[in-house]
Protein backbone atom coordinates (compact mmCIF):
# COMPACT_ATOMS: atom_id res chain seq x y z
CA UNK A 1 0.00 0.00 0.00
CA UNK A 2 1.33 3.42 -1.06
CA UNK A 3 0.17 6.17 1.24
CA UNK A 4 0.73 9.87 0.69
CA UNK A 5 1.09 11.61 4.05
CA UNK A 6 0.62 15.37 3.88
CA UNK A 7 1.59 17.31 7.00
CA UNK A 8 0.21 20.85 7.39
CA UNK A 9 2.09 23.40 9.47
CA UNK A 10 1.55 27.07 10.32
CA UNK A 11 4.24 29.69 10.09
CA UNK A 12 3.49 33.38 10.51
CA UNK A 13 -0.20 32.85 9.77
CA UNK A 14 0.57 30.94 6.56
CA UNK A 15 -0.20 27.24 6.07
CA UNK A 16 2.31 25.06 4.29
CA UNK A 17 2.29 21.36 3.46
CA UNK A 18 5.02 18.76 3.33
CA UNK A 19 4.40 15.49 1.51
CA UNK A 20 6.02 12.11 1.91
CA UNK A 21 5.09 8.68 0.57
CA UNK A 22 5.10 5.57 2.76
CA UNK A 23 4.97 2.07 1.33
CA UNK A 24 3.64 -0.34 3.94
CA UNK A 25 1.09 -3.09 4.47
CA UNK A 26 -0.59 -1.07 7.21
CA UNK A 27 -0.17 2.58 8.17
CA UNK A 28 0.78 2.63 11.86
CA UNK A 29 -0.31 5.59 13.98
CA UNK A 30 1.00 6.42 17.47
CA UNK A 31 3.49 8.29 19.60
CA UNK A 32 6.29 5.75 19.23
CA UNK A 33 9.27 6.50 17.01
CA UNK A 34 8.66 3.24 15.13
CA UNK A 35 5.24 4.40 13.90
CA UNK A 36 4.62 5.57 10.29
CA UNK A 37 2.64 8.55 11.60
CA UNK A 38 4.43 9.78 14.73
CA UNK A 39 2.30 12.12 16.88
CA UNK A 40 4.28 13.98 19.56
CA UNK A 41 1.57 14.16 22.21
CA UNK A 42 1.77 12.34 25.55
CA UNK A 43 -1.96 11.63 25.41
CA UNK A 44 -1.46 9.51 22.32
CA UNK A 45 -0.42 5.87 23.05
CA UNK A 46 2.84 4.57 21.65
CA UNK A 47 0.89 2.40 19.21
CA UNK A 48 -2.68 3.69 18.74
CA UNK A 49 -4.12 2.26 15.51
CA UNK A 50 -3.45 0.95 11.99
CA UNK A 51 -5.03 1.95 8.68
CA UNK A 52 -5.28 -0.85 6.11
CA UNK A 53 -6.94 -1.46 2.75
CA UNK A 54 -10.16 -3.38 3.34
CA UNK A 55 -10.61 -5.17 0.01
CA UNK A 56 -12.98 -3.36 -2.34
CA UNK A 57 -14.48 -1.28 0.45
CA UNK A 58 -11.55 1.12 0.66
CA UNK A 59 -9.76 2.00 3.87
CA UNK A 60 -10.41 0.71 7.39
CA UNK A 61 -8.92 1.62 10.75
CA UNK A 62 -8.27 -0.78 13.65
CA UNK A 63 -7.38 0.40 17.15
CA UNK A 64 -4.63 -1.52 19.00
CA UNK A 65 -4.18 -2.57 22.61
CA UNK A 66 -7.76 -1.91 23.66
CA UNK A 67 -7.55 1.77 22.74
CA UNK A 68 -10.24 3.76 20.93
CA UNK A 69 -10.05 6.24 18.12
CA UNK A 70 -12.35 9.21 17.50
CA UNK A 71 -13.76 8.98 13.98
CA UNK A 72 -15.82 12.00 13.06
CA UNK A 73 -16.06 12.95 16.79
CA UNK A 74 -17.34 9.47 17.78
CA UNK A 75 -15.30 6.87 19.68
CA UNK A 76 -14.80 3.50 18.03
CA UNK A 77 -12.40 0.56 18.07
CA UNK A 78 -12.76 -0.20 14.33
CA UNK A 79 -14.33 1.54 11.40
CA UNK A 80 -14.34 2.17 7.66
CA UNK A 81 -12.92 5.37 6.33
CA UNK A 82 -14.24 7.46 3.49
CA UNK A 83 -12.91 10.68 2.00
CA UNK A 84 -13.35 13.66 4.34
CA UNK A 85 -13.50 11.40 7.45
CA UNK A 86 -11.50 12.76 10.37
CA UNK A 87 -9.56 10.96 13.10
CA UNK A 88 -8.77 12.96 16.26
CA UNK A 89 -5.62 11.95 18.18
CA UNK A 90 -4.79 14.31 21.05
CA UNK A 91 -4.18 17.73 19.60
CA UNK A 92 -3.75 16.28 16.09
CA UNK A 93 -6.43 15.69 13.46
CA UNK A 94 -5.98 13.21 10.61
CA UNK A 95 -8.21 13.70 7.54
CA UNK A 96 -8.70 11.09 4.82
CA UNK A 97 -8.76 12.60 1.32
CA UNK A 98 -9.41 11.20 -2.12
CA UNK A 99 -5.96 10.01 -3.27
CA UNK A 100 -4.36 10.81 -6.63
CA UNK A 101 -3.89 7.95 -9.09
CA UNK A 102 -0.28 7.12 -8.17
CA UNK A 103 -1.10 6.29 -4.50
CA UNK A 104 -3.65 4.15 -2.67
CA UNK A 105 -4.49 6.61 0.10
CA UNK A 106 -4.03 10.23 1.13
CA UNK A 107 -3.92 11.21 4.79
CA UNK A 108 -3.56 14.81 5.95
CA UNK A 109 -2.16 15.65 9.39
CA UNK A 110 -2.66 18.99 11.11
CA UNK A 111 -2.43 20.30 14.66
CA UNK A 112 -5.84 21.47 15.82
CA UNK A 113 -4.05 23.45 18.52
CA UNK A 114 -0.32 23.96 19.01
CA UNK A 115 1.49 22.73 22.12
CA UNK A 116 2.13 26.31 23.20
CA UNK A 117 -1.53 27.30 22.82
CA UNK A 118 -2.66 24.20 24.68
CA UNK A 119 -0.31 24.93 27.60
CA UNK A 120 -1.48 28.56 27.76
CA UNK A 121 -5.13 27.51 27.88
CA UNK A 122 -4.42 24.93 30.58
CA UNK A 123 -2.53 27.42 32.76
CA UNK A 124 -5.23 30.01 32.27
CA UNK A 125 -7.81 27.56 33.54
CA UNK A 126 -5.71 26.78 36.61
CA UNK A 127 -5.07 30.39 37.64
CA UNK A 128 -6.97 31.76 40.61
CA UNK A 129 -7.30 35.40 41.50
CA UNK A 130 -6.62 36.65 44.99
CA UNK A 131 -10.14 38.02 45.21
CA UNK A 132 -11.53 34.51 44.80
CA UNK A 133 -9.86 33.47 48.09
CA UNK A 134 -11.56 36.17 50.12
CA UNK A 135 -8.22 37.70 51.20
CA UNK A 136 -6.75 41.11 50.61
CA UNK A 137 -3.17 41.66 49.63
CA UNK A 138 -2.31 43.19 52.99
CA UNK A 139 -3.90 40.36 54.98
CA UNK A 140 -2.17 37.71 52.89
CA UNK A 141 1.16 39.48 53.32
CA UNK A 142 0.85 39.47 57.13
CA UNK A 143 -0.22 35.81 57.13
CA UNK A 144 2.77 34.75 55.05
CA UNK A 145 5.12 36.90 57.15
CA UNK A 146 4.05 35.20 60.40
CA UNK A 147 4.10 31.75 58.78
CA UNK A 148 7.71 32.25 57.71
CA UNK A 149 8.93 34.11 60.80
CA UNK A 150 7.61 31.76 63.50
CA UNK A 151 8.79 28.29 62.36
CA UNK A 152 11.82 29.37 60.38
CA UNK A 153 13.39 32.01 62.61
CA UNK A 154 11.93 32.40 66.09
CA UNK A 155 11.64 28.74 67.13
CA UNK A 156 15.12 27.69 65.92
CA UNK A 157 16.67 30.80 67.44
CA UNK A 158 14.97 30.19 70.79
CA UNK A 159 15.95 26.51 70.86
CA UNK A 160 19.58 27.40 70.15
CA UNK A 161 20.05 30.44 72.39
CA UNK A 162 17.25 30.30 74.93
CA UNK A 163 17.13 26.65 76.00
CA UNK A 164 18.50 27.27 79.48
CA UNK A 165 14.92 27.60 80.71
CA UNK A 166 13.91 24.25 79.21
CA UNK A 167 15.87 21.39 80.86
CA UNK A 168 14.35 18.74 78.58
CA UNK A 169 16.12 20.22 75.58
CA UNK A 170 19.48 19.33 77.12
CA UNK A 171 18.45 15.75 77.88
CA UNK A 172 19.92 12.82 75.97
CA UNK A 173 16.69 12.61 73.97
CA UNK A 174 15.09 16.09 73.95
CA UNK A 175 11.34 16.39 73.97
CA UNK A 176 11.35 19.28 71.53
CA UNK A 177 13.04 19.15 68.15
CA UNK A 178 16.38 20.92 67.98
CA UNK A 179 17.59 23.25 65.29
CA UNK A 180 19.00 20.22 63.44
CA UNK A 181 15.52 19.83 62.01
CA UNK A 182 16.22 23.00 60.04
CA UNK A 183 20.03 22.92 59.83
CA UNK A 184 21.11 19.26 59.68
CA UNK A 185 24.68 20.05 58.67
CA UNK A 186 26.69 18.81 55.69
CA UNK A 187 26.57 15.16 54.71
CA UNK A 188 29.59 12.90 55.04
CA UNK A 189 31.74 12.38 51.99
CA UNK A 190 30.63 8.74 51.82
CA UNK A 191 27.00 9.79 51.26
CA UNK A 192 27.63 12.95 49.27
CA UNK A 193 26.39 11.45 46.01
CA UNK A 194 22.79 11.30 47.27
CA UNK A 195 22.82 14.06 49.89
CA UNK A 196 19.92 15.85 48.17
CA UNK A 197 17.77 12.72 48.22
CA UNK A 198 16.60 12.94 51.84
CA UNK A 199 14.02 10.17 51.42
CA UNK A 200 16.80 7.68 50.72
CA UNK A 201 17.52 7.53 54.47
CA UNK A 202 14.59 9.40 56.04
CA UNK A 203 11.93 7.04 54.74
CA UNK A 204 9.30 8.16 57.27
CA UNK A 205 8.86 11.81 58.36
CA UNK A 206 9.76 12.69 61.95
CA UNK A 207 11.17 9.21 62.65
CA UNK A 208 14.73 8.15 63.37
CA UNK A 209 16.54 6.63 60.41
CA UNK A 210 15.82 2.91 60.53
CA UNK A 211 18.43 0.16 60.15
CA UNK A 212 16.52 -1.14 57.14
CA UNK A 213 17.22 2.10 55.29
CA UNK A 214 20.97 1.58 55.77
CA UNK A 215 20.84 -2.09 54.82
CA UNK A 216 19.07 -1.26 51.55
CA UNK A 217 22.47 -0.13 50.26
CA UNK A 218 24.81 -2.03 52.56
CA UNK A 219 23.51 -5.48 51.67
CA UNK A 220 25.42 -8.50 52.95
CA UNK A 221 26.99 -6.54 55.81
CA UNK A 222 27.86 -8.85 58.70
CA UNK A 223 26.64 -8.06 62.18
CA UNK A 224 28.93 -7.97 65.19
CA UNK A 225 27.40 -11.20 66.48
CA UNK A 226 25.76 -13.46 63.91
CA UNK A 227 24.84 -16.20 66.41
CA UNK A 228 21.17 -15.98 67.37
CA UNK A 229 22.04 -16.40 71.08
CA UNK A 230 23.95 -13.13 71.03
CA UNK A 231 22.03 -11.24 68.35
CA UNK A 232 18.82 -11.44 70.40
CA UNK A 233 20.35 -9.66 73.40
CA UNK A 234 19.24 -6.02 73.87
CA UNK A 235 22.73 -4.61 73.32
CA UNK A 236 22.59 -5.98 69.76
CA UNK A 237 18.86 -6.24 69.04
CA UNK A 238 18.18 -2.61 69.99
CA UNK A 239 21.29 -1.18 68.38
CA UNK A 240 20.87 1.42 65.65
CA UNK A 241 23.35 2.01 62.85
CA UNK A 242 23.49 5.70 63.70
CA UNK A 243 24.58 4.90 67.25
CA UNK A 244 28.06 4.54 65.80
CA UNK A 245 27.74 6.12 62.36
CA UNK A 246 26.66 9.72 62.92
CA UNK A 247 25.59 11.50 59.75
CA UNK A 248 25.39 15.24 58.99
CA UNK A 249 28.58 15.96 60.90
CA UNK A 250 30.59 16.80 57.82
CA UNK A 251 33.37 14.37 58.73
CA UNK A 252 35.17 12.41 56.06
CA UNK A 253 34.54 9.08 57.82
CA UNK A 254 31.38 7.67 59.35
CA UNK A 255 33.17 5.13 61.56
CA UNK A 256 33.15 5.73 65.31
CA UNK A 257 36.78 5.17 66.37
CA UNK A 258 36.39 5.89 70.07
CA UNK A 259 37.60 2.99 72.23
CA UNK A 260 34.50 3.15 74.42
CA UNK A 261 32.62 1.57 71.53
CA UNK A 262 34.57 -1.63 72.29
CA UNK A 263 35.48 -1.37 75.98
CA UNK A 264 31.89 -0.80 77.07
CA UNK A 265 31.46 -4.56 76.56
CA UNK A 266 34.98 -5.99 76.34
CA UNK A 267 36.29 -4.41 79.55
CA UNK A 268 34.22 -6.92 81.51
CA UNK A 269 32.66 -9.42 79.08
CA UNK A 270 31.67 -11.88 81.80
CA UNK A 271 29.45 -9.23 83.38
CA UNK A 272 27.81 -8.48 80.02
CA UNK A 273 27.63 -12.04 78.71
CA UNK A 274 28.14 -14.92 81.08
CA UNK A 275 29.90 -17.98 79.69
CA UNK A 276 31.60 -16.27 76.77
CA UNK A 277 35.11 -17.51 76.02
CA UNK A 278 36.91 -14.21 75.62
CA UNK A 279 39.45 -12.32 77.68
CA UNK A 280 38.85 -8.82 79.02
CA UNK A 281 40.35 -5.84 77.19
CA UNK A 282 40.21 -2.46 78.92
CA UNK A 283 42.98 -0.69 77.02
CA UNK A 284 46.00 -1.51 74.85
CA UNK A 285 48.93 -0.32 76.94
CA UNK A 286 48.27 -2.46 80.05
CA UNK A 287 45.07 -4.49 79.86
CA UNK A 288 44.99 -6.25 76.54
CA UNK A 289 44.97 -10.04 75.95
CA UNK A 290 48.02 -11.63 74.40
CA UNK A 291 47.85 -12.71 70.79
CA UNK A 292 45.91 -15.86 70.01
CA UNK A 293 46.97 -16.96 66.53
CA UNK A 294 45.08 -19.45 64.40
CA UNK A 295 47.48 -22.27 63.53
CA UNK A 296 47.35 -25.38 61.35
CA UNK A 297 47.59 -29.00 62.41
CA UNK A 298 48.11 -31.72 59.81
CA UNK A 299 46.20 -35.00 60.02
CA UNK A 300 48.11 -37.56 57.98
CA UNK A 301 45.24 -40.06 58.07
CA UNK A 302 43.09 -37.87 55.83
CA UNK A 303 45.88 -35.69 54.38
CA UNK A 304 44.13 -32.47 55.44
CA UNK A 305 44.73 -29.57 57.79
CA UNK A 306 42.58 -28.45 60.69
CA UNK A 307 42.93 -25.16 62.52
CA UNK A 308 43.01 -24.31 66.22
CA UNK A 309 43.61 -21.14 68.22
CA UNK A 310 46.48 -21.03 70.72
CA UNK A 311 48.08 -18.42 72.99
CA UNK A 312 51.43 -17.75 74.62
CA UNK A 313 50.33 -19.63 77.73
CA UNK A 314 50.87 -22.77 75.66
CA UNK A 315 54.35 -22.17 74.16
CA UNK A 316 54.64 -25.78 73.08
CA UNK A 317 51.66 -25.20 70.76
CA UNK A 318 52.96 -21.99 69.18
CA UNK A 319 53.78 -23.55 65.83
CA UNK A 320 51.87 -24.17 62.62
CA UNK A 321 52.27 -27.30 60.53
CA UNK A 322 53.37 -26.55 56.98
CA UNK A 323 54.88 -29.82 55.65
CA UNK A 324 57.39 -27.53 54.00
CA UNK A 325 61.16 -27.49 54.52
CA UNK A 326 62.31 -23.88 54.52
CA UNK A 327 64.92 -22.63 57.01
CA UNK A 328 64.69 -18.83 57.03
CA UNK A 329 68.12 -18.46 58.62
CA UNK A 330 69.82 -20.17 55.67
CA UNK A 331 68.08 -18.03 53.07
CA UNK A 332 68.66 -14.75 54.91
CA UNK A 333 72.41 -15.04 55.43
CA UNK A 334 74.06 -11.63 55.17
CA UNK A 335 76.68 -12.99 52.80
CA UNK A 336 73.98 -14.51 50.57
CA UNK A 337 73.47 -18.02 49.22
CA UNK A 338 74.83 -19.82 46.21
CA UNK A 339 72.65 -19.97 43.11
CA UNK A 340 73.19 -21.13 39.50
CA UNK A 341 73.74 -17.49 38.53
CA UNK A 342 76.17 -16.76 41.36
CA UNK A 343 75.95 -15.55 44.94
CA UNK A 344 72.53 -14.07 45.74
CA UNK A 345 71.49 -11.99 48.77
CA UNK A 346 67.80 -12.52 49.58
CA UNK A 347 65.42 -10.10 51.29
CA UNK A 348 62.08 -10.79 52.95
CA UNK A 349 60.21 -8.72 50.37
CA UNK A 350 61.63 -10.88 47.60
CA UNK A 351 59.12 -13.61 48.51
CA UNK A 352 56.61 -11.87 50.77
CA UNK A 353 54.77 -9.34 48.59
CA UNK A 354 51.97 -7.37 50.23
CA UNK A 355 48.63 -7.82 48.47
CA UNK A 356 46.15 -5.09 47.55
CA UNK A 357 44.50 -5.19 51.00
CA UNK A 358 47.76 -4.25 52.71
CA UNK A 359 47.03 -6.88 55.37
CA UNK A 360 48.03 -10.20 53.87
CA UNK A 361 50.53 -11.35 51.25
CA UNK A 362 50.36 -12.73 47.76
CA UNK A 363 50.79 -16.53 47.51
CA UNK A 364 54.31 -17.89 47.22
CA UNK A 365 54.85 -19.09 43.67
CA UNK A 366 57.49 -21.66 42.71
CA UNK A 367 58.20 -20.21 39.28
CA UNK A 368 58.35 -16.61 40.49
CA UNK A 369 60.14 -16.99 43.82
CA UNK A 370 62.05 -20.30 43.88
CA UNK A 371 62.88 -21.52 40.37
CA UNK A 372 65.86 -19.21 39.90
CA UNK A 373 67.79 -21.16 42.56
CA UNK A 374 65.87 -24.44 42.83
CA UNK A 375 65.93 -25.64 39.25
CA UNK A 376 63.86 -28.65 38.23
CA UNK A 377 66.16 -30.13 35.55
CA UNK A 378 66.77 -33.87 35.86
CA UNK A 379 69.31 -34.87 33.16
CA UNK A 380 72.75 -33.22 32.92
CA UNK A 381 72.76 -33.90 29.18
CA UNK A 382 69.63 -31.72 28.79
CA UNK A 383 69.85 -28.92 31.41
CA UNK A 384 66.94 -27.02 29.85
CA UNK A 385 64.53 -29.94 30.23
CA UNK A 386 62.60 -29.65 33.54
CA UNK A 387 59.75 -31.45 35.27
CA UNK A 388 56.46 -29.61 35.93
CA UNK A 389 55.90 -28.44 39.50
CA UNK A 390 52.77 -29.29 41.47
CA UNK A 391 51.79 -32.72 40.09
CA UNK A 392 53.64 -35.95 40.90
CA UNK A 393 51.94 -37.82 38.06
CA UNK A 394 52.88 -35.21 35.46
CA UNK A 395 56.48 -35.08 36.70
CA UNK A 396 56.85 -38.89 36.50
CA UNK A 397 55.27 -39.05 33.06
CA UNK A 398 57.55 -36.25 31.79
CA UNK A 399 60.65 -38.18 32.88
CA UNK A 400 59.48 -41.46 31.34
CA UNK A 401 58.51 -39.79 28.07
CA UNK A 402 61.85 -38.02 27.89
CA UNK A 403 64.02 -41.13 28.30
CA UNK A 404 61.81 -43.17 25.95
CA UNK A 405 62.22 -40.54 23.24
CA UNK A 406 65.98 -40.29 23.81
CA UNK A 407 66.44 -44.09 23.70
CA UNK A 408 64.47 -44.50 20.48
CA UNK A 409 66.21 -41.54 18.81
CA UNK A 410 69.71 -42.85 19.58
CA UNK A 411 72.96 -40.97 19.88
CA UNK A 412 73.10 -41.21 23.70
CA UNK A 413 76.68 -40.65 24.96
CA UNK A 414 76.74 -42.93 28.00
CA UNK A 415 79.25 -45.81 28.22
CA UNK A 416 76.87 -48.15 30.06
CA UNK A 417 74.05 -47.65 27.55
CA UNK A 418 73.29 -50.48 25.08
CA UNK A 419 74.79 -50.14 21.64
CA UNK A 420 71.39 -49.63 20.05
CA UNK A 421 70.87 -46.59 22.29
CA UNK A 422 74.33 -45.12 21.57
CA UNK A 423 74.03 -45.67 17.81
CA UNK A 424 73.40 -42.52 15.78
CA UNK A 425 70.52 -43.10 13.36
CA UNK A 426 69.60 -41.46 10.13
CA UNK A 427 66.58 -39.15 10.05
CA UNK A 428 63.42 -41.26 9.77
CA UNK A 429 65.21 -44.52 10.57
CA UNK A 430 63.17 -46.77 12.85
CA UNK A 431 64.29 -49.64 15.06
CA UNK A 432 63.09 -53.17 14.61
CA UNK A 433 60.99 -54.65 17.38
CA UNK A 434 63.78 -56.46 19.31
CA UNK A 435 66.04 -53.38 19.21
CA UNK A 436 63.19 -51.11 20.28
CA UNK A 437 62.46 -53.37 23.27
CA UNK A 438 66.13 -53.17 24.34
CA UNK A 439 66.09 -49.37 24.03
CA UNK A 440 62.84 -48.97 25.97
CA UNK A 441 64.05 -51.32 28.72
CA UNK A 442 67.10 -49.07 29.16
CA UNK A 443 64.80 -45.99 29.13
CA UNK A 444 62.64 -47.49 31.92
CA UNK A 445 65.75 -48.21 33.99
CA UNK A 446 67.03 -44.66 33.59
CA UNK A 447 63.59 -43.19 34.35
CA UNK A 448 63.23 -45.26 37.54
CA UNK A 449 66.65 -44.14 38.78
CA UNK A 450 65.91 -40.50 37.96
CA UNK A 451 62.45 -40.57 39.57
CA UNK A 452 63.89 -42.05 42.75
CA UNK A 453 66.67 -39.45 42.75
CA UNK A 454 64.61 -36.30 42.24
CA UNK A 455 61.77 -37.25 44.60
CA UNK A 456 63.77 -38.74 47.44
CA UNK A 457 67.17 -37.09 47.29
CA UNK A 458 67.71 -34.08 45.07
CA UNK A 459 64.75 -31.91 43.99
CA UNK A 460 61.38 -32.65 45.60
CA UNK A 461 62.74 -33.99 48.88
CA UNK A 462 64.86 -30.91 49.30
CA UNK A 463 61.83 -28.74 50.18
CA UNK A 464 58.94 -31.20 50.58
CA UNK A 465 58.09 -34.20 52.72
CA UNK A 466 57.89 -37.09 50.25
CA UNK A 467 56.20 -40.44 50.93
CA UNK A 468 56.81 -43.75 49.18
CA UNK A 469 53.51 -45.30 48.11
CA UNK A 470 54.56 -48.72 46.82
CA UNK A 471 52.53 -48.04 43.69
CA UNK A 472 54.45 -48.71 40.45
CA UNK A 473 52.49 -46.07 38.54
CA UNK A 474 52.88 -43.40 41.26
CA UNK A 475 55.75 -44.51 43.52
CA UNK A 476 56.05 -41.17 45.37
CA UNK A 477 53.58 -38.72 46.83
CA UNK A 478 54.29 -35.20 48.13
CA UNK A 479 52.61 -34.30 51.41
CA UNK A 480 50.22 -31.29 51.06
CA UNK A 481 51.64 -27.98 52.29
CA UNK A 482 49.97 -25.10 54.09
CA UNK A 483 51.50 -21.64 53.95
CA UNK A 484 49.27 -19.36 56.01
CA UNK A 485 49.25 -15.67 55.18
CA UNK A 486 46.86 -14.69 57.97
CA UNK A 487 46.95 -16.09 61.51
CA UNK A 488 44.83 -13.66 63.53
CA UNK A 489 41.11 -14.58 63.34
CA UNK A 490 40.00 -11.54 65.35
CA UNK A 491 42.27 -8.80 64.09
CA UNK A 492 43.83 -7.23 61.03
CA UNK A 493 47.45 -6.13 61.01
CA UNK A 494 48.28 -3.73 58.20
CA UNK A 495 51.72 -4.56 56.83
CA UNK A 496 51.36 -1.74 54.33
CA UNK A 497 51.09 0.80 57.17
CA UNK A 498 54.36 -0.54 58.67
CA UNK A 499 56.41 -0.72 55.48
CA UNK A 500 58.90 1.79 56.89
CA UNK A 501 59.94 -0.85 59.44
CA UNK A 502 62.35 -3.67 58.68
CA UNK A 503 60.66 -7.07 58.65
CA UNK A 504 63.28 -8.47 61.03
CA UNK A 505 62.54 -5.78 63.62
CA UNK A 506 59.36 -7.70 64.45
CA UNK A 507 59.92 -11.16 62.95
CA UNK A 508 62.89 -13.26 64.07
CA UNK A 509 63.32 -14.82 60.65
CA UNK A 510 67.12 -14.57 60.64
CA UNK A 511 67.34 -17.15 63.46
CA UNK A 512 64.44 -19.40 62.45
CA UNK A 513 65.50 -22.90 61.38
CA UNK A 514 62.05 -24.39 60.76
CA UNK A 515 59.16 -23.31 58.59
CA UNK A 516 56.75 -24.31 61.41
CA UNK A 517 57.92 -21.30 63.44
CA UNK A 518 55.20 -18.64 63.65
CA UNK A 519 57.68 -15.76 63.70
CA UNK A 520 54.98 -13.76 65.48
CA UNK A 521 56.14 -10.81 67.59
CA UNK A 522 55.04 -10.52 71.19
CA UNK A 523 52.48 -7.95 72.28
CA UNK A 524 55.16 -5.90 74.02
CA UNK A 525 56.84 -5.32 70.64
CA UNK A 526 53.68 -3.54 69.44
CA UNK A 527 53.59 -1.51 72.65
CA UNK A 528 57.05 -0.15 71.88
CA UNK A 529 55.42 2.16 69.33
CA UNK A 530 51.67 2.12 69.96
CA UNK A 531 49.84 3.57 72.94
CA UNK A 532 46.34 4.48 74.05
CA UNK A 533 44.57 7.66 72.86
CA UNK A 534 46.13 10.59 74.67
CA UNK A 535 49.61 9.06 74.89
CA UNK A 536 52.38 11.65 74.46
CA UNK A 537 55.38 9.67 73.26
CA UNK A 538 53.71 6.91 71.24
CA UNK A 539 51.40 6.51 68.30
CA UNK A 540 47.87 7.01 69.60
CA UNK A 541 45.98 3.92 68.48
CA UNK A 542 42.33 2.93 68.59
CA UNK A 543 40.72 -0.49 68.80
CA UNK A 544 39.20 -0.21 65.32
CA UNK A 545 42.63 0.11 63.73
CA UNK A 546 43.14 -3.64 64.24
CA UNK A 547 39.67 -4.94 65.06
CA UNK A 548 36.65 -4.55 62.80
CA UNK A 549 33.12 -4.38 64.12
CA UNK A 550 31.16 -6.02 61.31
CA UNK A 551 32.97 -9.34 61.37
CA UNK A 552 32.19 -12.45 59.34
CA UNK A 553 30.53 -15.44 61.05
CA UNK A 554 33.82 -17.40 61.07
CA UNK A 555 35.36 -14.61 63.13
CA UNK A 556 32.56 -13.97 65.64
CA UNK A 557 33.15 -13.96 69.38
CA UNK A 558 31.05 -17.10 69.84
CA UNK A 559 33.03 -19.44 72.08
CA UNK A 560 32.52 -22.32 69.64
CA UNK A 561 34.74 -20.52 67.14
CA UNK A 562 37.66 -20.28 69.57
CA UNK A 563 39.05 -23.80 69.96
CA UNK A 564 41.82 -24.24 72.51
CA UNK A 565 45.02 -26.03 71.64
CA UNK A 566 44.20 -28.86 74.02
CA UNK A 567 40.91 -29.55 72.22
CA UNK A 568 40.91 -31.84 69.22
CA UNK A 569 38.12 -30.76 66.81
CA UNK A 570 36.81 -33.60 64.69
CA UNK A 571 35.74 -31.41 61.78
CA UNK A 572 38.45 -31.09 59.18
CA UNK A 573 38.66 -27.69 57.53
CA UNK A 574 40.69 -26.24 54.74
CA UNK A 575 42.31 -22.78 54.84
Amino acid sequence: MRVLIRTWTREGGERSAQDRIVETLQLRIGRGTDQDVELADLRVPLALAEIVIDGAHGLAIHAKGGHRVWINDSPAEDGRLAPSDTIDCGRYRLTVRKPPQEVDALVEIEERISAREERSERLAGLSTSLAATGLSRRGLSWLLFIAVLLPSLLIPAYLRFGTALIPTVHAAKPVWPTDHVWIPGPSSTAHAFFQNDCARCHQKPFEQVRNEACLDCHKGLHHHAEDARWASLPVFAQAQCEDCHEEHKGQARLVDTHNTLCTSCHANPQQKFSGIDIEAAQDFSEHHPTFRPRVARYDASVREFRFITVNDKQPQELHSDTNFIYPHDVHLKAEGIKSPSGNKVLKCAGCHEIDSSGVSFKPIDMQRHCAECHRLDFDPDAPDRTVPHGSEAQAIQTIRDYFARVALAGGVIKPDAPAVVQMIRKPGEQLDRPSAQIALAWADQQADQTIDEIFDKRICGYCHIVERTGDLALPFRVTPIQLQTRIFPHGDFSHAAHKQEKCTSCHAAETSKHSEDLLMPELKRCRDCHGDPGADSKVQSYCTECHGFHIAPTRTMDKSSVASASAQPTAMTKP
